[in-house]
């Protein structure tokens, strides 16, 4: 895996999570219950290397060997949502991208476009919820 974020921008990468604008309009409370589980799995993730490796590889079907070579180390550490510079920066070069390739008719204004508040609403409940149990391992 490329260390450089910004060489790994393509199709599918990064990834970001959207939803229909009547989806936040209408339940912005269940946007951001759904953001604040994914923090508390990416918090899991960050202290279960070995977990999220089999997780993936169970997902792909790469196995060991091929998780290793398509995930750089440290990717249990990264799966945390973000509207960073860093990451608004990639999902604009990502942008670029589709447009050059006919994917996007119009240019997108990814920063216009990303709302930071179901984010910000989630890192609060997320850091007001107990801690729960570990996930059991998947068989």
């Amino acid at each position: 895996a490329l260390p450089d974020p910004a060489h790994r921008v393509n199709n599918g990468t990064p990834r970001p999570l959207t939803v229909h604008q009547d989806l936040l309009d209408q339940h912005p409370e269940l946007v951001t219950r759904f953001l604040a589980v994914l923090l508390r799995a990416a918090d899991w993730a960050a202290d279960e290397p070995d977990e999220v490796a089999r997780i993936l590889g169970a997902e792909t079907g790469a196995g060991a060997e091929g998780v290793a070579g398509a995930y750089r180390p440290g990717t249990h550490r990264t799966l945390h949502p973000d509207l960073s510079e860093t990451r608004l920066d990639l999902l604009a070069r990502q942008e670029e991208a589709l447009r050059g390739h006919g994917f996007l008719p119009e240019a997108v204004d990814v920063r216009a476009w990303a709302d930071p508040e179901p984010l910000r609403q989630a890192r609060l409940r997320a850091a007001a919820a107990p801690e729960r149990p570990s996930p059991q391992p998947l068989p």
